[in-house]
């Protein structure tokens, strides 16, 4: 599903990563902007409609479906598209476009991965999700991975395969002791007792430092 937010992806992104090919594409307002700028075709498109474009609606109209939401309400767009698609069925709910641009949008788009841990947002350098107790991490050795609480206490936190694990550990919120750690391990885990947890994971490990030769100098 597409937000309103940056789409900073590659154009040929969805080609490229053929598993997407048997995905089901929706839009929430604005985020149909997005995806009719990279030819995609949503089955429908969701929100007050403040933020597609006329050129974009004419564009779609007669393709897929909209549903069109009071301008007052207490619930945004994309919270409002999750809900639909949590109580559709699916279980495996990628968002595009939901970070950058307002601060607020995107640490609400951030909070709403703890309601719908079926879902998960990314972007050109990161995968963001919700850990719902544990998680398994596979095909991601040497890739940075980094957890944020996201309530007063983590408890019980144990990593395993990580450059710096952890055995039956606390967090509190605000805690930079899990920023920026390491997957060393074809297959890591995450796991935790009490509390919440983002995981944030780079997308592609860092190319291989390049060997230094030294330089001799001959007078």
């Amino acid at each position: 599903m597409f937000l309103n937010g940056e789409y900073d992806l590659p154009a040929d992104f969805f080609k490229i990563n053929r598993e997407y090919t048997t995905f089901d594409f929706f839009c929430a307002d604005g985020g149909a902007n997005i995806a009719v700028k990279i030819g995609i075709v949503p089955l429908l498109v969701m929100g007050d409609m403040d933020s597609i474009t006329t050129q974009t609606r004419r564009r779609l109209e007669n393709v897929c479906q909209f549903i069109e939401l009071p301008a007052d309400k207490t619930f945004s767009d994309g919270e409002a598209l999750l809900k639909m698609l949590k109580e559709q069925g699916y279980t495996d709910i990628h968002i595009f476009a939901a970070t950058g641009g307002r601060l607020d949008q995107t640490m609400f788009n951030l909070q709403l991965l703890q309601r719908f841990p079926q879902a998960r947002i990314i972007t050109q350098e990161e995968e963001i999700c919700f850990v719902d107790k544990s998680v398994s991490i596979r095909g991601k050795a040497g890739c940075r991975a980094s957890l944020i609480a996201t309530t007063a206490t983590v408890g019980g936190l144990t990593l395993e395969g990580f450059k710096y694990n952890l055995l039956n550990s606390s967090i509190e919120s605000g805690s930079t002791l899990t920023l920026s750690n390491v997957i060393i391990s074809g297959s890591a885990k995450v796991s935790y007792q009490s509390g919440g947890l983002l995981l944030v994971v780079a997308r592609n490990a860092p190319p291989p430092e390049k060997t230094r030769h030294g330089l001799h100098l001959v007078k």
